[in-house]
């Protein structure tokens, strides 16, 4: 992975693809976040919305409410990032 700024997926601009690299563990939401997949490692993307904000996050689509984006900490991926896809 290439260095990227980190920052708060609140932030993460729409249909950009970042990179879980973390999540504040002082937030009570971050418990329910890891709960429902959202762990180090973890390909996530902001599709749209305002409050709830709808979020790809693996391979499901999650609505979030803005202040839960704010614990989770993400770094964009480049198009060479990305993994590429196994032909069978």
């Amino acid at each position: 992975m290439s260095a990227s700024r980190i920052i708060s997926l609140k932030d993460s601009p729409r249909r950009r693809s970042s990179r879980v690299v973390g999540l504040d563990d002082a937030s009570e939401w971050a418990p329910h976040l890891r709960r429902i997949g959202f762990h180090e490692g973890v390909e996530v993307e902001v599709l749209s919305g305002r409050d709830p904000v709808m979020v790809r996050c693996q391979n499901g689509c999650v609505a979030l409410r803005r202040c839960m984006l704010g614990c989770v900490r993400v770094c964009a991926l480049r198009e060479d990032d990305r993994p590429v896809p196994r032909v069978a």
